[in-house]
């Protein structure tokens, strides 16, 4: 995201939402009449929850974003959560998914089909596209390990840097996965809640980045 930006993909603020359903759906462990009484205080199963998951997935169907202030909003409630990293994480790969599957990559058929260092190469500027176009964010794969630099984000926004770039981690990982078979993680090596004037990760996968 670019402060720039006055408006969001509303997929983002839909998936961080299903990261708290998810998060606060109680395991089926047999459990289940100890949870009851707890059931309706979860957030993530409110109906308030619901009628917004529905509203942006309508919105992101229909291609219409929500606003900076809204999609911080939501991100800030996440972050006033003690599983907030988990949440994040959450979200990150969720928020991924829907903008692949938005953008129509076939990774499948992709992944199945190209040798393994073309389809590093393709998919890297795919996830790079996927990432501009759907969620405003730079994912830079001009050379060699896939690189993000951000200033300002919605972590900082909301006022969680750290916390909150679990999130961006999360994502970039999952874009690259999904549209190249990347497996590693986004390492993050600086960080605005370290003092850093931005946030920056380098994308790192054991035996190298092809």
């Amino acid at each position: 995201m670019t402060p720039s930006v006055a408006t969001v993909h509303s997929l983002i603020p839909l998936s961080l939402l299903e990261a708290i359903r998810n998060l606060d759906t109680p395991l089926d462990d047999g459990l289940n009449e100890l949870a009851n009484e707890t059931v309706s205080k979860r957030l993530g199963l409110s109906a308030t929850v619901g009628q917004q998951i529905e509203r942006y997935r309508d919105d992101a169907l229909r291609k219409l974003p929500v606003s900076l202030d809204e999609a911080v909003s939501v991100f800030r409630l996440v972050g006033r959560r003690p599983d907030a990293t988990l949440v994040y994480s959450d979200a990150g790969r969720r928020a991924a998914r829907h903008a692949a599957q938005a953008a129509g990559i076939g990774t499948k058929v992709l992944l199945g089909v190209t040798p393994r260092p073309f389809r590093r190469r393709f998919g890297a500027r795919t996830a790079s596209q996927v990432a501009r176009r759907l969620l405003a964010l730079d994912l830079d794969v001009s050379r060699g390990a896939p690189r993000v630099r951000l200033g300002e984000s919605l972590a900082t926004l909301a006022g969680f840097p750290g916390t909150g770039c679990y999130f961006y981690s999360a994502v970039f990982a999952e874009l690259l996965r999904v549209a190249s078979g990347f497996e590693g993680a986004m390492v993050h090596e600086r960080c605005h809640a370290k003092g850093d004037d931005h946030c920056f990760w380098r994308a790192a996968e054991a035996g190298g980045y092809e």
